[in-house]
Parts: C-alpha cells; sequence; structure tokens
C-alpha cells in the first residue's frame, strides 16, 4: 500500500486563526519502507513557523517500531524548537501498542484532529 503525506496549514475552527497549525495526515503505512520518505519532510515540517503540529494518524493502516521512532523523532525536534507537537486520530490498537511499549505518556493525543487543533490554538 502506498503512503501518502497530505500536509495542510489549517484552522481547527470557525474563530481560530488561520494557519495556526501544520496538520500532517498519514494515510497507510509508516513503517521501516515509508519512515524515509516521512523523515525527509521533518525540516519542511518544522520550517512552516506554526507554533503547533498535528500528526493526524486515523488513516494510517499500519505503523511498526520505525514509525514509532520516526514520530518520537519530530516530536523531540518539535520540542526544542519550542512547537508543540500532538497525535490525532490514533487507533484503540495503537493507543495500546504506545501503551505497551511505553510512548503513551510521551505522546499527547486526542481522537479528533478538530480538537486537537483547537486546544491547541486556544
Amino acid at each position: 500500500m502506498a503512503t501518502i503525506f497530505r500536509v495542510s496549514a489549517c484552522r481547527g475552527d470557525p474563530s481560530a486563526r488561520p494557519g495556526e497549525s501544520l496538520i500532517v495526515t498519514i494515510s497507510g503505512e509508516l513503517d521501516i519502507a515509508t519512515v524515509p520518505g516521512f523523515a525527509a519532510r521533518f525540516d519542511e515540517f518544522l520550517a512552516s513557523g506554526l507554533p503547533h503540529i498535528v500528526i493526524d494518524v486515523s488513516k494510517l493502516t499500519f505503523i511498526d517500531v520505525a514509525g514509532f521512532r520516526a514520530l518520537t523523532v519530530l516530536r523531540d525536534q518539535a520540542e526544542q524548537q519550542l512547537v508543540a507537537f500532538r497525535l490525532s486520530g490514533a487507533s484503540a490498537q495503537m493507543r495500546r501498542l504506545m501503551w505497551i511499549i511505553g510512548s503513551a505518556r510521551e505522546f499527547r493525543s486526542s481522537d479528533r484532529t478538530a480538537e486537537v487543533v483547537a486546544e491547541e490554538e486556544a
């Protein structure tokens, strides 16, 4: 399955200012084969100048340890640049896996992207 990275600067609700959050939607698989393409875009995400990055994983069909590592690296780089980082749309299976591998506490997450964007921009 092809992995698609859709990136947009958008607002979470009508009262938010345009462009406050960078929304990165990952569709397909984030694994050892697709991580290099995702990681190659880290600088683009961080250079956006936006104060919040939201990674929407609701369309993610598979993630392996390499995928979790890539998300961790992006989160760490964002935090170093004082950019808020959140996951959105993690399935129950993904949240359980995050809990099992001990990364659940490391990521702020929500079930819906609009909620995350509204919280970050408030």
